[in-house]
């Protein structure tokens, strides 16, 4: 039976099964076993090119010895030869870089400062001139019934002023006619015409009734002060809410008051009776003529601006309320200087040029500035017409005047330290 059941056709031919219990576990060879090996050979030869690369790269004579040195090259090309001096190597890289350029001078009509306003307050042509609250158009309620309350505050000063004027004549005549009638008792009861206590009656009367002048003085002069006073706050909430009360007060029809604020620091630029042009966004290419007309008496606290007034004309009222435009001050006829706007360096709140010295030096110099117009800028303060400026590449020079910037303020905070200290 065994031999037959190992020759049948199914089993003949092929090797014996053996148990599960004795047959080997099979692990079969992995084709990609050797693949870790290969990779990280072929990374660590990538790691020695590349380390012999930048090894070369770094001993370059055109590579490495510039980068091995980068202080000490610099050091050569630009000296500190003072407080506020520098000296540039000629004929170096850096001094390559550079662009002198003179300070030039010219006439023009170009504004000193440009500021983004807005139309507050408006009288069209044709408003009739006893209409007082219904004369103006402005930009927001509030600033209406400012205006509203300011119209009543001003009549009711002179009134009140009127008042104390009339009370006070009053008092003059009573007090005279009651002291008339006392001086003629008086003389009667020295005659002996009348009785003493008419005169003392008479006396009172003249006390009393100028203890009521005195009162009824008091009482009018409050008056007018009060009126005053809520005329003089009336006035500065219109101050604060955008429009100079004195301009509503002299405009004439066919008039715009437009409202600007100046940055704190530019504030030296603004005048009263200036000149001013303004474009607005509305009317795009045209440009209306206006004059500076008076300026707010403080500095927001908030934004650190001061309000400027200008006083447009417009005749035809198309200006309205709110609208917005940019206004250029400083308009007339002036002589300017201007330098490359590349050669202004920025310092804290400061800007600097570096001028050219005798010497062949460049001074760091503090100068003022004013609108830029193209690539250049114009200078206010600080430069001289012919002064020759760097130009294009001052940037580059930069850290220098920085430094030199924080020099100065050190050694001025330590000679105020030093000096209060020997005052105690």
């Amino acid at each position: 039976m065994n031999e037959q059941h190992n020759d049948s056709p199914i089993t003949a031919g092929k090797p014996a099964i053996a148990p599960a219990a004795e047959r080997p576990v099979a692990r079969p060879a992995s084709p990609r076993a050797p693949v870790p090996r290969l990779l990280s050979a072929g990374q660590l030869s990538l790691a020695i090119l590349v380390t012999v690369g930048v090894l070369v790269f770094l001993l370059w004579p055109e590579h490495g010895s510039e980068k091995s040195t980068p202080i000490a090259a610099e050091a050569e090309i630009v000296k500190v030869r003072g407080q506020h001096q520098l000296a540039i190597t000629a004929g170096t890289p850096l001094e390559k870089k550079l662009t002198v350029a003179p300070v030039e001078q010219q006439e023009t009509k170009a504004p000193k400062l440009k500021v983004t306003g807005a139309v507050a307050a408006r009288m069209p042509p044709g408003k009739p001139k006893d209409a007082a609250e219904g004369r103006w158009d402005f930009n927001t309620p509030e600033l209406a019934s400012a205006y509203a309350d300011w119209l009543k505050a001003r009549a009711d000063v002179p009134f009140y002023e009127k008042q104390l004027e009339d009370i006070g004549k009053l008092a003059a005549e009573t007090l005279k006619a009651k002291k008339d009638v006392a001086d003629r008792l008086e003389k009667l009861v020295q005659a002996g015409t009348d009785p003493e206590k008419d005169l003392a009656a008479a006396k009172a009367d003249y006390l009393q009734a100028k203890a009521q002048s005195q009162k009824d003085d008091h009482e009018a002069l409050t008056n007018v002060n009060n009126a005053k006073r809520t005329l003089a706050t009336l006035e500065r909430q219109l101050f604060q809410a955008g429009v100079d009360p004195d301009l509503l007060a002299r405009a004439s029809e066919g008039t715009a008051i437009v409202v600007a604020e100046v940055p704190e620091a530019r504030v030296g630029l603004v005048e009263k009776g200036q000149a001013c042009m303004a474009q607005f966004y509305a009317f795009p290419g045209e440009s209306v003529p206006g004059i500076v007309r008076s300026l707010a008496p403080t500095i927001t606290k908030e934004r650190r601006t001061l309000r400027v007034f200008f006083q447009l004309g417009d005749p035809q009222g198309r200006l309205k309320p709110g609208m917005f435009a940019e206004i250029g001050l400083g308009t007339g006829q002036r002589t300017t200087l201007r330098i490359p706007a590349d050669g202004v360096l920025h310092v804290g709140q400061s800007d600097y040029v570096l001028v050219g010295t005798p010497s062949g030096g460049w001074k760091i110099t503090e100068i003022k500035t004013g609108e830029q117009y193209g690539n250049r800028i114009e200078v206010l303060q600080g430069l001289q017409a012919g002064d020759r400026v760097i130009g294009y590449g001052a940037i580059l020079l930069k850290p220098y005047v920085v430094q030199d910037v924080q020099a100065a303020a050190e050694a001025a905070a330590a000679a105020t330290v030093s000096g209060g200290s020997a005052g105690r």
